[in-house]
């Protein structure tokens, strides 16, 4: 019996003895086919890069790639799939890297200025992804997700344009609230809102950027750089543009705005002024100039910018902006000539006060007050 049992036991333990070594074989073989799926090209590094990718070897595939790119920095195919296997990393931004290279090195490859777009839009880069989206719709107008895309602009568009125009930089606005318009024309509310940014602009109606093709180029490439905060760039652009085309009133806006973000602001005065020379009422240029003078205490320039401004009858925005420095001056001028006893300026003073802050208690009884000092003066 116990003879038996060793020998169960031989058996048992060969039986499993060989069910780990069959084990062991198997592991070792798949280990082998997976190697062998790993050694089946060696054509190429990119075509390694290939199988790894398709294989789920992810990271064999980005070192491939990367090798491929090492040898031909062109390698458009490397650098396309390079950005697809980082993109299935989850590594937004260096996908980003590999697909602007494969745009570089073909604009017109559609599928890439696609995927940018999207990458664009998880990373933030609004701008970015804008003309993305609409590189893709130029080069394929019926691209199969072309409803997607339209929706996409919509929001980014109207988005940034809101931005912008919160934050006084108007031009550009303009043109965001424009593209919203041209994907839904019937937007009551987008209409609204370009209609408020034109009449701050001054612009009754939108107008042609620029007239000539060249200067057109030129002007859109430095919008491009400024609205990337490449503002020297954009300065480079814009005064090209105005080389070409002198009396182009959004390059000499853009031009003056860029010229502020560098913190150039009498180079951005100067642009104001010839804005003002070209359209004498264009109202932003008159208004920034009007702010200008205030700030830097030339205050009957501002008042005389600030008085033109009102003429034409700015938006509400503006108008609670200057209204202040506008009463300030009409009822301290009115102080004054009542201190002088001139009442009749005194009076006019104050009547302007009014216009500016109707039924102000303050400008209200010092009328009153000239008005009757006035009749008692008329009297004698």
């Amino acid at each position: 019996m116990r003879r038996r049992l060793i020998q169960g036991g031989l058996i048992a333990g060969l039986v499993i003895t060989l069910f780990l070594s069959l084990s062991c074989a198997q592991a070792r073989k798949g280990n082998k086919i997976a190697e062998t799926k790993k050694e089946k090209v060696t054509s190429g590094h990119y075509e390694k890069g290939r199988t790894f990718l398709k294989e789920g070897f992810i990271i064999d595939a980005i070192r491939e790639f990367k090798k491929a790119i090492k040898e031909n920095p062109d390698n458009l195919k490397a650098h396309y799939y390079l950005a697809f296997s980082y993109k299935e990393k989850k590594y937004p931004g260096l996908a980003i890297e590999e697909f602007e290279e494969v745009v570089r090195i073909n604009p017109g490859i559609t599928e890439a200025h696609y995927q940018l777009g999207g990458l664009y839009v998880v990373s933030g880069l609004n701008e970015k992804a804008i003309l993305a989206y609409e590189k893709v719709l130029e080069l394929k107008p019926e691209h199969e997700k072309k409803a997607g895309i339209k929706a996409t602009l919509f929001t980014l568009n109207y988005n940034l344009g809101v931005t912008h125009y919160n934050n006084g930089e108007y031009a550009p606005a303009r043109e965001n609230f424009q593209k919203v318009l041209k994907i839904k024309p019937e937007e009551e509310r987008i209409k609204e809102l370009l209609e408020k940014t034109n009449e701050i602009l001054g612009v009754t109606k939108p107008r042609p950027v620029v007239t000539t093709g060249k200067a057109k180029d030129l002007l859109d490439r430095g919008v491009k750089y400024y609205n990337f905060g490449q503002y020297k760039a954009a300065i480079r652009e814009f005064q090209k543009a105005i080389e070409r085309e002198p009396q182009s009133l959004d390059a000499h806006l853009y031009l003056a705005y860029a010229y502020e973000k560098q913190g150039e602001k009498e180079k951005a005065i100067g642009e104001y002024q010839k804005i003002t020379e070209i359209d004498p009422n264009h109202l932003d240029a008159h208004y920034q100039l009007g702010v200008y003078y205030d700030r830097t205490g030339k205050k009957d320039e501002a008042i005389k910018e600030y008085e033109k401004v009102l003429s034409l009858k700015p938006s509400k925005e503006k108008l609670e902006k200057i209204s202040p420095v506008l009463y300030a001056f009409y009822y301290g001028q009115g102080i004054k000539s009542y201190n002088k006893k001139k009442y009749q300026e005194a009076k006019e003073s104050f009547q302007e006060a009014l216009k500016v802050k109707p039924g102000d208690s303050h400008a209200t009884e010092m009328l009153s007050t000239v008005k009757m000092l006035l009749e008692e003066k008329g009297k004698e």
